[in-house]
């Protein structure tokens, strides 16, 4: 199978769209003529998207709080804790971008809690697929993922379809490179790069890579973030 073969789906449309018509609108205004990776998040969030960005002491707001932002002020604010943690730093400020754009009409302030109710569990979920969408775009995805297992298993959906059965060498490739090329080369976490996954699917209609599936790739203090922010 070839590159252009292969393709995936998104789950969550709406949020799809809401995340690709933010690179679009990034790469216009850029002059690109093809995605850059890693995003330049904090570079496109402060110029094309226009959002006040800063990095800032946040403890005032509560001793886990990573990320805050300000939808009708069009401005994000990420802890200083995170700059040395750059997969972390970039998913907790597009998950805040992801506040900005889609939730305007439900609140002026956001900030992450672990005693969130469901209303607030709904929202920081769609923020999180928000994050990992405009990190991950589906074409550079697709694109990625075809190019690395190319040389290592006979057809990109066929990999994907086995790691969900838990066939073990399809696991083995998928935990030693496929995931080690696509974390570095979109520049996320293996949990942002397990949750991208989770929320897109095959032609067929299939998920790609069930949660249930994925988590089999996570450490256990990701594990257990991933089961919560669920």
């Amino acid at each position: 199978m070839t590159t252009a073969a292969f393709q995936l789906w998104p789950t969550m449309r709406r949020i799809e769209r809401a995340a690709w018509s933010a690179i679009l609108r990034c790469t216009k205004a850029k002059k690109l003529k093809t995605i850059p990776l890693p995003i330049p998040v904090e570079e496109w969030i402060e110029g094309p998207l226009g959002i006040q960005f800063t990095i800032a002491d946040l403890s005032h707001l509560g001793p886990n709080v990573l990320g805050t932002s300000r939808p009708r002020d069009r401005e994000i604010q990420i802890s200083q804790t995170l700059v040395d943690q750059e997969g972390r730093f970039r998913f907790t400020a597009s998950h805040e971008l992801g506040h900005v754009l889609l939730h305007e009409r439900i609140s002026s302030d956001f900030r992450d809690f672990d005693d969130a109710d469901f209303m607030e569990r709904r929202i920081e979920r769609e923020a999180d697929r928000f994050a990992a969408a405009f990190l991950m775009p589906i074409p550079a995805l697709c694109a990625e993922f075809a190019n690395v297992s190319a040389t290592l298993w006979s057809d990109p959906s066929s990999l994907l379809t086995a790691v969900t059965r838990g066939d073990a060498p399809a696991m083995r490739i998928f935990r030693a490179s496929i995931l080690p090329h696509l974390t570095k080369r979109f520049g996320v976490s293996l949990s942002a790069a397990l949750r991208r996954f989770s929320d897109v699917q095959l032609p067929t209609g299939e998920p790609a890579l069930p949660f249930e599936a994925g988590i089999e790739f996570l450490p256990v203090e990701q594990l257990k973030e991933a089961t919560r922010r669920r």
